[in-house]
């Protein structure tokens, strides 16, 4: 099973799968945002901040949906090729995984629901808010746990374990620097992601969701600067991943490699991609934010979106290979 996953051929699989992945992560962050957003709309009284956590929470359900119905049609061509996951230690996780995200699904869409009936409980609307975000993570964090022992070498669940081992064994497995790290990394990840999915479900919807010249004016600033402090807060975290995985070996390369050479390097240039990248999006939302006419700027929306996307695939790559040559333990002959 854990040969199936590491198989080279896999590869261009798993990098495809990034963009499910991206989604995946950001699903959590979505209903905090509106929460906050909800929050900030009691205590200042502008609805502005309502209508646009209702929005994000609707980005939620359709973005997350979209992609745990690829991740499960993915689940189940794997099923196909190795059945042995509905069998022995793997039911109970699976069936953990599954249970806390139906009801992850269930009570963000109460949230988004109930957004009228419950109008004039705004504090009991917040904490379900806050409520679905943190079973979402939940779910993340559990669908990770059990995708974690599968492509480990290290780590196996007990073929015939009680299911207090079989947990036992999945939580130790969880808790390893490698895993802590990455998923820590991977959310930081998602919630920089929210605001460029944000601006570009704005314009997606600005036809269907028509709420007035102004509310736009004041939702795409709003959304732009939530992905700039989420990508500040992303590269202050690259920049802690690379210094602790792959710094002296990204210094050595770059010092005595032709600058030719450099375009060829596939840490380089993912690193470069990783922290660069994110830079430029931030100018592009800049612009946005200073913009008096802010949904006017398409393309800087887009170009932003295509950028982070590419910086994202590129950090969760090299982060990955980061950690893993990190943790990987030298032959001694």
């Amino acid at each position: 099973m854990n040969g199936l996953l590491n198989d080279p051929q896999y590869l261009g699989l798993r990098l495809a799968g990034f963009l499910v992945i991206m989604a995946i992560l950001a699903a959590p962050s979505l209903p905090l945002i509106s929460a906050i957003s909800q929050g900030i709309a009691k205590s200042q009284k502008k609805s502005f901040y309502d209508k646009f956590g209702k929005q994000f929470t609707r980005m939620c359900l359709i973005y997350g949906g979209t992609a745990l119905a690829v991740l499960t049609l993915g689940f189940a061509r794997y099923l196909t090729i190795d059945p042995v996951m509905l069998q022995g230690p793997y039911q109970l996780p699976l069936i953990l995984s599954t249970g806390v995200t139906i009801l992850a699904v269930i009570v963000l869409t109460v949230y988004f629901k109930a957004w009228k009936t419950m109008r004039k409980q705004k504090g009991a609307h917040i904490l379900l808010g806050l409520l679905s975000s943190v079973l979402l993570f939940a779910a993340v964090l559990c669908v990770a746990m059990v995708a974690n022992v599968l492509q480990s070498l290290e780590y196996f669940l007990p073929s015939m374990g009680t299911p207090l081992e079989i947990l036992t064994a999945l939580i130790s497995a969880a808790s390893s620097k490698a895993f802590i790290t990455y998923m820590s990394l991977g959310i930081i990840t998602g919630f920089a992601l929210c605001g460029t999915f944000g601006q570009m479900y704005l314009l997606a919807r600005r036809d269907k969701d028509d709420f007035g010249r102004d509310y736009y004016k004041f939702a795409m600033p709003y959304a732009a600067k939530w992905a700039i402090g989420g990508t500040i807060l992303q590269i202050a975290a690259s920049i802690v991943m690379l210094v602790s995985t792959q710094l002296p070996i990204l210094i050595e390369q770059i010092t005595s490699s032709a600058p030719k050479d450099l375009l060829q390097n596939p840490i380089v240039m993912t690193w470069g991609f990783a922290l660069l990248l994110p830079v430029f999006a931030c100018i592009l939302w800049t612009f946005i934010v200073l913009s008096a006419t802010p949904m006017r700027r398409k393309v800087s929306v887009y170009c932003a979106g295509i950028i982070m996307i590419v910086a994202d695939i590129s950090l969760l790559f090299a982060a990955y290979v980061g950690i893993m040559m990190t943790v990987a333990q030298p032959v001694v002959s």
